[in-house]
């Protein structure tokens, strides 16, 4: 039996995907949710690939972990609930059960791995984005992939025929390499921006291309490999969102069929007024820079805006002209 832990939009996706194509499947969840998950009928998510929309039977839902059914278990969680979820993994767990961490930062895996040091615990990287519209429904804005690590044929084989296109993951470099393209979240959320204006708005895509060059620079000063899902290379890349003017959407609606409107869930969180992971992305290269003996000023200052934006009610959001102007004081020159 698959156990998906967290009814967010990712793991509603993962668990409608599985259950669509028959797994045995059970969604762990907060017990404040239940109510509202048992008055679903089933799972449904629309799809930026048309057609009409998934539709799989709901999964048992479940507050514990049961370890004598678990085969393997599915973190879909933020990083501000690990410490939670980690509590509920028992120590009867078999250590046969892998645990498949499906968080951005590359730091939940080592995470995981103090916890557990009995268990496999194994980055994934999610290549797709998906919004939560209600419990057990869901919208896929891209095309639905996940980065795993294919010697570990236990977990790939469980991907097969459901839809969601498993794509090989060279261990903690490719967390790694999809860390450094969720830095752009923390700007959608400060100006409350979707992944069309981070690529396409010349001011928004400066500011990327800033943070990104100064996370690379860390992450080669510490000697961390990396290695991003792009379709081109990562130089090619960070040149294209300094010159390209809006290629890089246009190559995201070619190869990944990001949908219009599609934003990154830290958008979401603010609004809502829900912990973000900027700490756990750009704070993790703020981190990482202090180790290695450098500086990642513009890493800084983004967790610094989202948690002041975030902390307004209702948040006062920076225009791109604004976020210029702040990430600016702090560039190296």
């Amino acid at each position: 039996m698959l156990l998906v832990i967290g009814p967010g939009a990712v793991g509603t996706v993962l668990a409608g995907y599985l259950s669509a194509a028959g797994r045995s499947v059970r969604l762990l969840c907060p017990e404040s949710a239940l109510p509202a998950l048992s008055a679903a009928d089933e799972i449904v998510i629309d799809r930026v690939t048309g057609g009409p929309p998934l539709r799989a039977p709901k999964p048992l839902l479940t507050t514990t972990v049961n370890p004598e059914r678990v085969t393997q278990i599915f973190i879909c969680v933020k990083q501000p609930d690990l410490e939670s979820v980690c509590d509920l993994i028992p120590p009867a767990l078999p250590p046969s059960v892998p645990l498949v961490s499906m968080l951005n930062a590359p730091s939940a895996v080592h995470r995981l791995r103090e916890r557990f040091p009995q268990h496999t615990a194994l980055p994934a990287s999610v290549l797709f984005n998906a919004q939560l519209l209600e419990p057990f429904r869901a919208r896929v804005t891209t095309v639905p992939r996940i980065q795993l690590p294919f010697e570990h044929r236990q977990v790939v084989e469980s991907f097969a025929g459901t839809g969601i296109r498993p794509v090989r993951a060279f261990g903690e470099a490719s967390a790694w390499g999809k860390l450094l393209l969720n830095l752009s979240n923390a700007i959608a959320a400060v100006t409350h921006s979707t992944f069309r204006d981070i690529l396409s708005n010349p001011l928004l895509r400066a500011s990327y291309a800033d943070l990104l060059d100064e996370a690379i620079r860390v992450l080669r000063a510490a000697r961390i490999p990396f290695r991003a899902p792009l379709p081109v290379s990562l130089s090619a890349y960070q040149m294209m969102m300094r010159h390209a003017g809006a290629l890089p959407w246009w190559l995201a609606r070619w190869k990944w069929r990001l949908a219009e409107g599609a934003y990154p869930s830290m958008v979401s969180d603010i609004a809502h007024g829900r912990p973000t992971e900027a700490d756990a992305l750009n704070g993790e290269i703020v981190r990482v820079a202090a180790r290695a003996g450098v500086d990642a000023p513009l890493n800084a200052k983004m967790v610094t805006l989202v948690e002041q934006v975030g902390a307004q009610r209702p948040p006062r959001y920076l225009s791109p002209a604004e976020l210029r102007s702040a990430l600016g004081h702090h560039l190296q020159t």
